[in-house]
């Protein structure tokens, strides 16, 4: 088996999910505009209790994109130090763990 990446490719998918989490991060914001205002549907809503409702799934919202943001943004750290570490492996370290014919040691 040969394990072939290559470093473009690792850089351009860690900068993928950089513009994925850049875009998550971007619509929670949007989502502060509607944390507590659950009261702007009026007296009736209150009282069936809709306003605390609303409150709290805008935030429970916000919380789980927050922490989409923080996991997508690992994703792409992760594919970057892979492709640090890819960059790092010359055909010298190969050698120390296969035979010359490919094969593992």
């Amino acid at each position: 088996m040969t394990l072939k990446a290559s470093l473009e490719d690792l850089a351009e998918a860690a900068a993928g999910w950089d513009g994925v989490s850049a875009e998550v991060s971007t619509a929670s914001k949007e989502l502060f505009n509607g944390s507590g205002q659950g009261f702007q549907f009026g007296w009736f809503a209150q009282r069936a209790g809709i306003d605390s409702q609303h409150d709290q799934f805008i935030s429970s919202m916000i919380s789980a994109m927050s922490n989409g943001v923080y996991q997508l943004h690992c994703m792409a750290e992760a594919l970057r130090h892979t492709a640090k570490d890819f960059g790092a492996t010359d055909a010298s370290v190969a050698d120390e763990f296969h035979n010359p014919d490919g094969t593992p040691t």
